[in-house]
């Protein structure tokens, strides 16, 4: 809409910005809210390149979010290309389920049949505050069979963790189980909890039973079959 502009309160103008009006938002971060027909202050990666009122497709990051919304440009694309760029987002759920299908040690279909507080770790703020799941297993998809495992997940509220999943008593779904992470799980080790324990930290390591087809495709790919 405008070149070396602000739309943010506290960002004072500058050649490199550019003040765009979302006409059709592709992909953004739900916390964003609805950016339809929202403005938004783009810092621009080449300012020369566009001109006022030119439609683009952007490619961004999310830069500043109070007092308007402000993002860096990585790259932006001509509008015509929209269909193609609308198609390759549509793919990135399944690319993304397949990256963390190729990561995982076992996939399961299973049952949560007890959840437990493990002692959290507060010295570190971003401590994940880990609770152990116990899983009874009815199909491995993936991995050596077992009829158990324990599972540990984030209960933490910080950013880091919000978007992983919390698991419940009696939640029936397929599970993408991992190595926990390089370092120490807690400060001591818990007598309670078994030596051998997986990890879900990713949203897309629990899915929907109804992904199963999806799930076992991903996995033959995979492995070549």
């Amino acid at each position: 809409m405008k070149l070396g502009a602000s739309s943010v309160t506290n960002l004072p103008p500058r050649k490199n910005l550019s003040v765009v009006r979302i006409a059709k938002p592709i992909r953004t971060d739900p916390a964003l809210g609805d950016l339809h027909g929202k403005l938004v202050t783009v810092e621009l990666l080449n300012p020369g390149e566009l001109k006022p009122k030119q439609a683009a497709i952007f490619f961004a990051l999310g830069w500043i979010q109070g007092g308007g919304i402000a993002v860096r440009e990585v790259a932006h694309l001509n509008a015509r290309q929209e269909d193609d760029v609308e198609a390759e987002v549509a793919r990135l759920p399944e690319r993304h389920l397949a990256d963390r299908l190729a990561d995982a040690v076992l996939v399961v279909v299973a049952e949560v049949t007890d959840v437990q507080p493990t002692p959290f770790d507060i010295r570190s703020r971003n401590a994940p505050q880990w609770a152990a799941a116990t899983l009874k297993t009815t199909e491995v998809l993936h991995g050596q069979p077992r009829h158990h495992a324990t599972v540990l997940f984030p209960t933490s509220k910080r950013p880091t963790w919000v978007q992983s999943p919390r698991l419940a008593e009696k939640q029936r779904a397929i599970f993408l189980l991992h190595r926990p992470p390089d370092g120490t799980l807690f400060p001591e080790p818990i007598p309670t909890l078994p030596s051998e324990l997986f990890t879900v930290l990713d949203e897309a390591d629990v899915q929907p039973l109804s992904k199963r087809p999806l799930v076992k495709r991903l996995l033959s790919q995979e492995s070549g079959v």
